[in-house]
């Protein structure tokens, strides 16, 4: 078994997106990240073949697809499989991002 701290997964840089993946020392075969945003940071058009499932551990993630949503620390939003989308931090922001079929 092993405990992950989200908390401190991942860092802030400024002026950046700072990313991590975990799936390899994890052992599991789907892919599992962390994120850190700064404010104002966005990955657009971003689709996948599995659905994913992202977590916030702190700050406000804005997810645009047909609507836009805001997830909060400690929400989660379900992106299915093949649903276009933009993830946006308007303010710092981390996250997990786990996908699964």
């Amino acid at each position: 078994m092993t405990v992950l701290d989200l908390a401190n997964l991942i860092q802030y840089r400024e002026h950046a997106i700072a990313s991590r993946s975990f799936g390899r020392k994890l052992g599991i075969d789907l892919p599992f990240v962390a994120y850190a945003f700064d404010a104002g940071e966005c990955i657009s058009n971003e689709r996948s073949v599995l659905t994913r499932l992202i977590q916030v551990i702190d700050g406000t993630l804005m997810v645009v697809a047909a609507t836009t949503t805001a997830v909060t620390a400690g929400q989660m939003i379900v992106i299915p499989a093949d649903t276009p989308h933009m993830l946006r931090a308007d303010e710092r922001c981390r996250f997990i991002q786990i996908e699964t079929k």
